[in-house]
């Protein structure tokens, strides 16, 4: 098993980690916040709130095609570069262009906009998902020795961890520091601009580690990406277990700035800033401490501790105002659970993916990276535009969009100030019926929940994938030669 001890060098687990800041930085951007862009910069009327919904589903259909394709394409590929560094840096510089598209306002009519944001956000979602796929694509080339897997995957999810939660954090605070479209437009610039240099850092920082499993290469059909992944019955556990759980985690990170706005009760305020930075770092926490805690805990007992963090935080969570204080020190101390637990489950549904490459080159004599990891971004954006539905759903049915529209109309005044238009949404807010706001809280809190709870349920009973089961795939592998 010589060769399935390689290490991985500082260099490349740096370079590989940190340039995720960048990527997921300027995903959450779009995913957290244009929807807040929308309804509370822009303005949207119930049709077209309606309308963006189906365009983002519509856009994931798509995907469905097009994410595998990308996947072939960039198995299928051979250039002195490697198969993976040349769409990093393409699809990085090609999607910074449309993101800081998303974020301009150009006053077009209902639909007018409505075709300009379809087309826009269509090629957003593919320019990603050139970049996501071949970076998530080199992680299994990099080693096939599960400790130093995840290892890298957890740099990486710091990586990923510190983009979203510094976004997460400075954008609501940014924004309110003078006109919401101009300061979302600054905003996605400088994001865009830093994405391209993290995404530099990984082509030039990255080395990827060759042997006898990860070197083998296989030419594969558009028939044979469907084969790929229909046969590999590992695969479609993992997949349908993250599928599930990205829904609950994307729907209650999206609902964020409308619970303090709307629940809690304070607009343009620092509350949510403190709240995402207080999670921020218990993720970035418990990451950094993961490779030692599975040195004593195998993942299914990790998954289980990780559920019962996340059920003790959502459960907390729900209580918040009922039972429990509406107050900023208890939210922390329910974030800080909530998330730790949900930044576990992230980095194991990435190292169970990535363990299924293997699996499926034992099973199916192929090994197909990116056609595997294609589905981590198609699974990604499905669950952003069914959490986009929720979020557009729930505002309208509960009557929330109509205060989201007049604090639109007060963000766009010219004659208000900026402090002026702080204390006028709040005597707005202020005017917010109960039954509006715990529509929200059921809809950000009770049915995440039960994804989560039901992506747990997937995982034990289907995925079979363990330590034991991995050595012997990759020593067979190894004998294959």
């Amino acid at each position: 098993m010589q060769e399935s001890n390689q290490t991985v060098s500082r260099r490349t687990r740096y370079s590989f980690g940190f340039g995720c800041i960048g990527r997921d930085a300027a995903y959450t951007l779009v995913n957290n916040f244009i929807m807040t862009y929308l309804t509370l910069a822009v303005g949207l009327s119930n049709w077209q709130l309606a309308g963006v919904g189906i365009v983002m589903v519509i856009a994931r259909v798509w995907d469905a095609i097009n994410d595998p394709m990308m996947g072939t394409i960039i198995d299928n590929t051979r250039t002195r570069w490697g198969k993976f560094k040349p769409y990093i840096i393409t699809g990085a510089v090609l999607n910074s262009i449309f993101i800081v598209l998303l974020f301009s306002d150009f006053s077009l009519g209902e639909g007018a906009f409505l075709a300009v944001f379809a087309l826009t956000y269509i090629l957003w979602g593919m320019t990603y998902t050139m970049n996501d796929i071949s970076y998530w694509s080199m992680l299994p080339s990099l080693t096939v020795n599960p400790r130093e897997r995840e290892k890298v995957s957890s740099l990486a999810r710091i990586g990923a961890n510190i983009g979203l939660f510094l976004v997460t954090a400075a954008v609501p605070l940014v924004t309110q520091m003078g006109k919401m479209s101009t300061m979302y437009r600054g905003i996605a610039i400088t994001i865009a601009v830093f994405f391209i240099g993290c995404q530099l850092l990984v082509v030039l920082g990255v080395q990827e580690h060759k042997n006898a499993v990860t070197s083998a290469q296989s030419h594969t059909s558009l028939g044979g990406m469907v084969r790929v992944i229909l046969k590999n019955d590992q695969l479609l556990a993992i997949i349908i277990c993250m599928l599930l759980f990205n829904i609950g985690y994307y729907t209650t990170t999206g609902f964020g700035v409308q619970f303090f706005y709307f629940d809690y009760g304070v607009y343009g305020g620092m509350e949510f800033t403190i709240f995402a930075l207080a999670i921020g770092v218990a993720q970035i926490v418990t990451l950094a401490l993961y490779p030692r805690i599975s040195k004593n805990m195998d993942r299914r007992r990790l998954f289980g501790l990780a559920i019962l963090m996340v059920v003790l935080g959502y459960l907390s969570f729900m209580l918040v105002g009922y039972l429990l204080p509406m107050n900023m020190a208890v939210l922390c101390v329910i974030g800080l659970v909530l998330f730790a637990g949900q930044a576990i489950i992230q980095l194991l549904n990435l190292v169970l993916l990535a363990d299924t490459i293997e699996y499926g080159q034992w099973k199916l004599g192929t090994r197909n990276e990116s056609i595997i990891f294609s589905l981590n971004p198609f699974i990604t954006k499905l669950a952003s535009a069914i959490q986009a539905g929720i979020f557009a759903f729930t505002l309208a049915a509960s009557g929330l969009n109509r205060y989201s529209n007049e604090i639109s109309a007060l963000e766009k005044s010219t004659t208000l100030t900026t402090e002026q238009i702080k204390q006028q949404a709040n005597a707005l807010v202020a005017t917010i019926p109960d039954s509006a706001t715990l529509f929200l809280r059921v809809s950000m809190i009770a049915l995440p929940l039960v994804l989560i709870l039901a992506s747990y349920g997937v995982y034990r009973k289907f995925y079979k994938i363990d330590d034991a089961m991995y050595r012997k795939i990759i020593e067979d592998l190894e004998q294959r030669g």
